[in-house]
C-alpha cells in the first residue's frame, strides 16, 4: 500500500539529501558506469510501473492548484511516464516533453501515439542546463522528477521557468529522497541489500539539495512540500525485474568495496535459481519521494 504525507513543518529537506547523490544526467548512475539510452528507459519505466503512484499523487495536488492549464511542460522527460501522467491529468492541456535524449524523446511519441494523445504531446529536445528553450512560452505547469539536480544550473533554469510562465501557474520537483530496497529487513539477503544502499548513499546516489531556497529564489511562492512514501507488501510482478536491474547495477557500480560474502549472496540474487530475486515471492518495496510545490503569483 502506498501512502503520501506532507512533512512536517519543522523537518527540513536541506542538507540531509546531499547524502545521496550528483550524477550526470541519465540518473540513475552508480560508480563510472554510464548508462545507455535502452537500459535507462528500462530502469525509468520498471520504476514508473512499481512505484508509478508519485505521479497520480502529486498530479492531483496541482490539479487543486490550477485550472484548465492549456500548456504542461516535463524538464527532462526520460521515457514520458510523467508526460502521459500529466496528459491524463490534463486533458485540456498541451504537454511539452524536454529532454537532451532524442532516443528517449522518440519513446514518448511512440507512447503517445499508442495512447491516442499525440495530437497533445509534443517533444522538443533540449539542453535544459541553463534554460528553457526560448520558443516555450506561456506554461501553466512545470513538472521536473528526478532531473533538477542533472542540471549544470537549477537555478538559472528555474528563473527561465519562471519567466515562461503564465501568472498562478505552478511548478513542481520531484526527487528520490530514500533508494528503493525491494527484500524482507529481516532476511540475510535484505541485511546484504541494505549495505549495498549504504554504500550507495556514501557515494552520493541521487544526492540532491532542499530546492525550496532555489526555487523561492527564482520568483516562486514555495506552496508546499510532501513526503511521498512507498510500502508494497505485495507488488506487481514488475518489481521483480525492477528488483534485479537496481541491484545489479549497484553490484557493478559498488564492485570495489562489496566483500566477497556479499558478492556471493547478491550473485545468488541475480542468478536463475530458487533463491533468485526472479524466484521470490516476498519482495517487499520501499521507497520515498519528496516533492515541492510552488507558483508564480498571481
Amino acid at each position: 500500500m502506498a501512502h503520501t504525507h506532507h512533512a512536517p513543518d519543522d523537518a527540513s529537506h536541506s542538507d540531509a539529501h546531499h547524502h545521496h547523490a550528483h550524477s550526470p544526467h541519465p540518473h540513475g548512475t552508480l560508480g563510472h558506469e554510464q548508462p545507455d539510452a535502452g537500459s535507462m528507459a528500462t530502469l525509468l519505466d520498471l520504476d514508473a510501473a512499481v512505484t508509478g503512484h508519485y505521479l497520480d499523487d502529486v498530479a492531483g495536488r496541482i490539479e487543486a492548484l490550477v485550472t484548465r492549464p492549456t500548456r504542461v511542460i516535463d524538464l527532462g522527460s526520460g521515457t514520458g511516464t510523467g508526460t502521459l501522467a500529466l496528459a491524463r491529468r490534463f486533458p485540456t492541456a498541451q504537454i511539452v516533453a524536454l529532454d537532451n535524449s532524442t532516443e528517449l524523446l522518440e519513446r514518448v511519441a511512440t507512447a503517445a501515439s499508442r495512447d491516442g494523445i499525440d495530437d497533445r504531446v509534443r517533444t522538443v529536445t533540449a539542453d535544459l542546463d541553463h534554460a528553457l528553450p526560448a520558443e516555450v512560452i506561456d506554461v501553466d505547469i512545470a513538472w521536473a522528477s528526478s532531473t533538477m539536480h542533472h542540471f549544470a544550473d537549477p537555478g538559472a533554469l528555474l528563473s527561465s521557468t519562471f519567466a515562461a510562465m503564465r501568472p498562478g501557474g505552478v511548478l513542481a520537483v520531484v526527487e528520490i529522497d530514500e533508494l528503493p530496497t525491494f527484500l524482507p529487513a529481516d532476511t540475510a539477503e535484505g541485511e546484504v541489500e541494505r549495505r549495498l544502499r549504504a554504500s550507495a548513499n556514501a557515494r552520493h546516489w541521487n544526492a540532491h539539495p532542499d530546492w525550496s531556497s532555489t526555487i523561492t529564489d527564482a520568483g516562486f511562492e514555495l506552496v508546499d512540500t510532501i513526503d511521498v512514501v512507498t510500502h508494497i507488501d505485495n507488488p506487481p510482478h514488475a518489481a521483480r525485474d525492477y528488483a534485479a536491474l537496481w541491484i545489479g547495477r549497484a553490484r557493478n557500480g559498488l564492485a570495489d568495496e562489496i566483500t566477497d560474502d556479499d558478492r556471493t549472496v547478491l550473485d545468488r540474487l541475480l542468478g536463475d535459481g530458487p533463491t533468485s530475486v526472479s524466484a521470490r515471492d516476498d519482495l517487499v518495496v520501499d521507497a520515498r519521494r519528496v516533492a515541492w510545490l510552488a507558483r508564480r503569483p498571481a
